[in-house]
């Protein structure tokens, strides 16, 4: 039987072109060309780190043994997809505000056409033989959600994000007590009829959008903040924290004096109780387990991005990585496929040593295409279709695999 564990990552917004391809050199902002703006390092390197727990959730034991070595290595479960998704978020803000030309439907348009591209690579890569639960077709449908409320102001992106994070888990849990049937299914594959993907990824798979919009919209409301500002890492580094060491305690006190939640896998039919709702267990899908997430993924973004304004240099390999995203992702999803058994390991030692051996494999790779590229390969191929449309229709888009030329 195939081991299906969470997965903890997803490619982000991979169009973006840099001026320059040096560390701390001055680059453009998220596909902008003429505001001027640097690009964040900060946010690819916390992409890195997203990657990061990827791979330790993928290659590591899982649930991990009850150890003090276990509990560090299973930190990371469950919060580093949360951390790629309000990423995403954050990404999709970003490039709406840098778009100086052709405004916010020639940025849905690029969000659509990414997310038509992330469907089926998605659905196919779930039909490998890799024991993970894909996140890329989720993430297409993300896409499309923010394409549709690109416009909105910041107050309403906030209310949307907390709205989220209640009436998700609410529907959520509704749905899995009338109709468990409906979350006992094989994730969803290409060439599976139309209902079954869409209920899989609506509702019913390990990244519904119904409950991980929350993120996606905070993510958003995050990009609508100065993040260059020192005031605002502080905020969200200081904020993220307490709201993630708080939602685990508050969740105990709530199961200790009201009832306890019917854990267990989260497409497991039998976990359909509302005392749900009180749990904090990673990939439950209940608020608190949200809130949590999300705040350590708010935190992680806010240290990523001070320590990229202190050690531009160091922090460049990183941040090298997080670009390529998209790449590492597929590419570790396709050997796990084709060997599981040169990657996966059962004991969190052997672990830490085949994670530690592939990412810095992976940032080396990373650092050394990024001098001489602009983007990944995978991110090139995503970024061609609309780059073909932007030279059909007169714009001036940069080529998928332009070579980075130093800032004047």
């Amino acid at each position: 039987m195939v081991r299906y564990v969470p997965m903890e990552s997803a490619s982000n917004d991979p169009s973006r072109r840099p001026r320059s391809g040096g560390p701390g050199a001055k680059s453009e902002a998220i596909g902008d060309k003429h505001s001027g703006r640097r690009r964040l390092d900060g946010l690819d390197a916390a992409r890195a780190i997203a990657v990061l727990g990827m791979v330790m959730a993928h290659f590591g034991p899982n649930p991990t043994p009850e150890s003090l070595g276990g509990d560090i290595y299973g930190v990371v479960l469950g919060r580093a997809s949360i951390l790629f998704a309000l990423l995403a978020g954050v990404g999709v803000a970003l490039l709406s505000r840098s778009r100086s030309g052709g405004g916010l439907w020639r940025v849905r348009g690029r969000l659509i056409l990414r997310g038509a591209l992330l469907l089926p690579l998605g659905l196919w890569l779930q039909g490998l033989d890799h024991g993970v639960l894909v996140i890329l077709q989720y993430y297409a449908v993300y896409f499309l959600l923010a394409a549709l409320v690109l416009s909105l102001s910041s107050r309403w992106l906030f209310v949307c994000a907390i709205s989220a994070f209640t009436l998700g888990p609410l529907v959520y849990v509704f749905v899995k007590a009338i109709s468990p049937e409906w979350f006992i299914e094989n994730p969803a594959t290409l060439g599976d009829p139309f209902g079954d993907i869409a209920g899989d990824i609506l509702l019913s798979g390990a990244y519904p959008l119904a409950t991980w919009s929350a993120p996606l919209l905070f993510g958003m409301w995050l990009g609508t903040r100065n993040l260059r500002a020192a005031s605002t890492k502080l905020w969200m580094l200081w904020g993220g924290l307490a709201v993630a060491f708080a939602a685990p305690f508050v969740s105990n006190y709530l199961v200790e004096n009201f009832g306890e939640p019917l854990i267990g896998p989260p497409r497991n039919a039998e976990n359909a109780g509302f005392s749900n709702l009180l749990s904090s267990e990673a990939h439950s899908q209940m608020p608190l387990w949200m809130l949590g997430a999300v705040g350590a993924a708010t935190a992680t973004l806010a240290a990523t991005l001070l320590i990229a304004d202190l050690l531009p240099r160091i922090m460049w390999p990183l941040a090298a990585t997080g670009q390529l995203a998209l790449t590492v992702y597929v590419g570790h999803l396709l050997i796990l496929a084709a060997n599981e058994e040169l990657l996966r390991r059962e004991t969190v030692p052997e672990a830490a040593f085949t994670v530690g051996a592939f990412m810095l494999s992976a940032i080396a790779v990373c650092t050394i295409w990024r001098t001489l590229f602009s983007r990944g390969p995978l991110e090139a191929v995503l970024a061609a279709p609309w780059w073909a449309l932007e030279k059909l229709f007169g714009r001036k888009e940069p080529p998928p695999f332009d070579k980075p030329t130093s800032s004047s």
